[in-house]
């Protein structure tokens, strides 16, 4: 079992307490469809983590087994130091790096699309990171740092990194030189040409100002302004994890350079073969509005509800993964991705809901089906699975779904 699944239950209480606080205090700081597109950002991550997890901890295992220069006592407490800090350091490079080459950045860029910057930002993350993100690790297993130390430091790591994705907190005095704070790790986040490429720390700051990546926040003469240079403009979770992989593809085949088909993937983030495109030029981050298609209350409610019971359906598949066959497990993944993405487009589309919602349900009905053939099914699941879909797909239909606005440049 992840143990990841314990802290959901606390992330989704503390996202709640700062939904009330920006409530009360009368701020801007949270859209309702942004901020599902990010959960769902989330969940697609940590439940397709189920099956790709197996090559990181295979790696680093293999790699540790075969080449660590010197053998670490786990109940050595300066082990668990030592492979806290040394994380640290390579999250850092690895952070970095995931800004500085267009490979990695297709992958990272996920946790930046959202042009919103609250707690629902921290669990946007991208489900493509394992392909390459190990690189960055080997120096730890050739150390010898012990697989247990090393996966628990990450995940302490991962969940120190939450807390600091809330607008609601300012600076914090002296805390700030030496850690990542909500205060400078906002920077992180801003597309303003000032900010970019900022603040890669986990846990410690101390890299940044030691690598010369450090920005203080200065909220009073540049605001900051959220999400990245080149908008995803969707709330399809699927394609926000797809979208520069494919525009990077597309480079690849235009090109008539051989040696850009192959490279054009390691070079500097934003880099085009200059027979495909002109380098991209610093966009007037003010032009436009943030990606808000309009939705009428009633479907706002209808989603809620049922990302709420994609949000319970995740919990059970995390907490009994572990004691399920791998097809079983492949299969529901799929289904759940299916449900985020249908949820997503009732968000942004206009017609054909109806259908959408329906494929969906068929989906889970088809997916109960084939885990029928190999695990016994309840009677009572498909009743009421039934019953959800006759009555959903009922309200629904009687939702007035007006025509979406087209989005508009504003002028600065």
């Amino acid at each position: 079992m992840d143990y990841i699944v314990f802290a959901i239950p606390v992330f989704i209480l503390l996202i709640a307490i700062e939904i009330i606080v920006t409530i009360v205090r009368k701020k801007d700081y949270y859209r309702f469809s942004d901020a599902i597109n990010s959960l769902s950002a989330g969940m697609i991550s940590i439940t397709s983590g189920i099956l790709t997890k197996i090559v990181s901890v295979a790696i680093y295992t293999g790699l540790f087994s075969v080449s660590a220069l010197w053998e670490m006592s786990v109940e050595s407490l300066w082990v668990w130091v030592l492979g806290f800090l040394f994380y640290d350091l390579c999250y850092y490079w690895t952070h970095r790096m995931g800004h500085e080459i267009n490979v990695l950045w297709a992958a990272h860029a996920v946790h930046h699309q959202s042009e919103e910057y609250n707690l629902t930002t921290a669990l946007r993350q991208t489900s493509s990171g394992f392909i390459f993100g190990w690189v960055f690790y080997v120096p730890m297993a050739v150390v010898g740092i012990p697989p247990v130390v090393f996966f628990t430091v990450g995940l302490i790591n991962l969940l120190y990194q939450f807390w600091v994705h809330t607008r609601h907190v300012p600076k914090l005095g002296w805390f700030e030189w030496f850690f990542v704070t909500p205060s400078n790790h906002r920077v992180h986040h801003g597309k303003n040409r000032r900010y970019l490429d900022k603040n890669y720390g986990g846990v410690f700051i101390l890299w940044d100002r030691l690598f010369g990546t450090f920005e203080e926040e200065d909220e009073l003469y540049e605001p900051i302004r959220y999400g990245t240079l080149k908008p995803l403009r969707s709330w399809n979770p699927l394609w926000a994890n797809l979208q520069l992989y494919a525009e990077l593809w597309q480079d690849c085949r235009a090109t008539g350079s051989w040696k850009d088909k192959l490279t054009l993937w390691f070079r500097k983030t934003g880099y085009r073969p200059s027979d495909v495109a002109t380098p991209m030029k610093m966009p007037d981050i003010h032009a436009y509005e943030n990606y808000q298609p309009a939705v009428v209350r009633p479907l706002i409610f209808y989603g809620a509800f049922h990302f709420v019971l994609m949000i319970i359906a995740t919990l059970a598949l995390m907490g009994s993964y572990h004691l399920m066959p791998m097809w079983f497990n492949t299969l529901w993944v799929a289904v759940f991705a299916v449900q985020l993405l249908v949820i997503g487009w009732l968000l942004e589309k206009t017609k054909k809901l109806v259908i959408l919602e329906a494929g969906r349900f068929a989906t889970v009905a088809a997916a109960l089906g084939i885990t029928h053939l190999q695990i016994a099914v309840p009677a009572s699941l498909w009743w009421l699975l039934c019953t959800l879909a006759v009555v959903s797909l009922l309200a629904l239909s009687r939702v007035q779904y007006g025509e979406t606005p087209q989005v508009h440049l504003q002028k600065p």
